[in-house]
């Protein structure tokens, strides 16, 4: 691809950022991997980098550590058995009730929470997310474009038009979607239909690797030719299905591989938790779960207790769990009550409890580190927070980092921390600016300066590329 054409594509997805801001759902098209032939790596994370803030710059996240937690594990446990595991992936979930998936630019994957509240067990959710990633596997958008003689840019502008407006009205966002690609509609649906069953048939052999049972997709679609037909679920509108492809599916599938497990106690929990945090009345599940004896819905009604306001009923809920079942998730939430209700100690020796058994696990140490931050122990979360580095580099670490070292007094290695936020975010001028705030403060250190100076030059000669690529 010429570099202008990469320069549209970004334009047109800031475009997008713009015009999201006064949204706050959005039912998403399936946009498959743009992953173009004549890409490079750097070209290909702009532009994944470019879409993924247009979506944050308005669309409803689920922005819950636990939830994205879980959902990465699950996505890495994937990737690693497809083609594409030398990728970076990034799986994220929107607060979306409309059953659907979807795969950007750079090998961002989207997941509607309303699909993650659809599957039934875990297998059928790691079908989805298969399907997703050989998607990306297959170059599937590169494929597509080429086959349909139109600009990348211009069929990209389309998918963005048919996301903003399908936000609206999902009727009128597939008008938009098929209005752009007049006069190729058929060899565009022959060919989605295509790519539709090669993800299938990719998605299989990935579950199977990764030691899943492969009939969760099949009974996923099967779940979906039930509850909607034609295009009355979106899911169908942007994923052609059919009960043709739900039996070449299903035939796919080996005699001796419906026997690995299709479920987990991580996917109970986060679809347990996911369907509270995604509700208006956590109320209804308090009274949902009031006679419940099994642990998934006791954590339910527990975690609507605390969003409800009412953790001082969560506790005796936590802790009786606490004594029955280990995992972390309990324990997290029962810290989350007990500081709700001002019982810090309490709360403190739990999360020191959860990071000594699950060191590296990332929503127990940020967890942890932003308690010790709020009560006065911010030098102990900065050493928590330095130690967690060394499993993710992850911005939301740096970006505690920042707030435990400005809590500290450290000022100079507060803005270094949010410059490191900042360049792992893909914001480059920020993260400059913050190193050159940094480089400003009194009494910094010869050691200090010379990393910041370095890191500095380092994004000048990243940004001149960028800047030189636009002409």
């Amino acid at each position: 691809m010429a570099i202008p054409m990469i320069r549209h594509l970004i334009f047109a997805f800031s475009c997008c950022c713009l015009c999201l801001s006064s949204i706050a759902r959005a039912e998403l098209p399936e946009l498959g991997d743009p992953t173009l032939q004549n890409f490079s790596t750097k070209e290909e994370t702009e532009l994944g980098q470019a879409f993924y803030h247009a979506l944050r710059a308005g669309l409803e996240f689920v922005d819950d550590l636990q939830i994205e937690h879980y959902v990465t594990s699950l996505g890495q446990r994937l990737v690693t058995r497809s083609d594409a595991a030398g990728k970076h992936f990034r799986f994220f979930v929107i607060n979306a009730s409309p059953i659907n998936a979807f795969a950007g630019p750079g090998a961002y994957i989207g997941i509607n929470s309303g699909t993650m509240l659809a599957a039934q067990n875990e297998s059928e959710l790691a079908g989805v997310m298969s399907h997703e990633i050989a998607h990306v596997a297959q170059r599937h958008i590169a494929r597509s474009v080429d086959r349909s003689g139109k600009s990348a840019a211009a069929s990209v502008a389309t998918l963005i038009a048919a996301i903003l407006v399908g936000s609206q009205d999902s009727q009128a966002g597939q008008a938009v979607l098929l209005t752009g690609l007049a006069g190729t509609e058929q060899a565009a649906i022959n060919f989605t239909r295509s790519s539709e069953y090669e993800a299938d048939r990719i998605g299989i052999g990935i579950l199977t690797k990764a030691g899943i049972d492969p009939a969760g997709m099949v009974n996923f679609f099967q779940l979906l030719l039930a509850q909607g037909s034609g295009n009355d679920l979106e899911y169908l509108r942007t994923h052609p299905l059919n009960q043709n492809r739900v039996s070449e599916a299903r035939d796919r599938i080996k005699a001796n591989q419906v026997t690995l497990p299709d479920d987990s106690d991580d996917f109970k929990f986060a679809k347990a938790r996911i369907a509270v945090l995604t509700s208006r009345q956590p109320e209804m599940f308090i009274a949902k779960n009031a006679n419940a004896n099994d642990v998934f819905s006791l954590y339910q009604m527990a975690i609507a207790q605390i969003k409800a306001q009412r953790s001082n009923q969560a506790i005796p809920v936590l802790e009786a769990l606490a004594r029955k079942h280990s995992h972390p998730w309990i324990k997290l939430a029962l810290a989350e009550a007990y500081e709700n209700e001002n019982q810090m100690q309490k709360a403190l020796d739990i999360l020191e409890e959860l990071a000594n058994f699950y060191p590296g696990y990332l929503p127990v140490t940020m967890r942890y580190a932003e308690a010790l931050s709020a009560n006065n122990q911010s030098q102990k979360s900065i050493t928590l927070l330095n130690r967690q580095l060394q499993y993710d580099d992850n911005a939301i670490v740096h970006q505690a980092l920042a707030r435990a070292y400005f809590i500290n007094g450290q000022t100079a290695a507060a803005l270094e921390s949010t410059g490191n936020q900042y360049l792992r975010e893909g914001y480059l001028e920020l993260a400059s600016q913050q190193y050159e705030n940094a480089l400003q403060q009194p009494n910094i250190s010869e050691s200090s300066r010379q990393r910041l100076n370095t890191r500095k030059q380092q994004l000048k000669e990243k940004l001149q590329e960028k800047i030189q690529s636009s002409q």
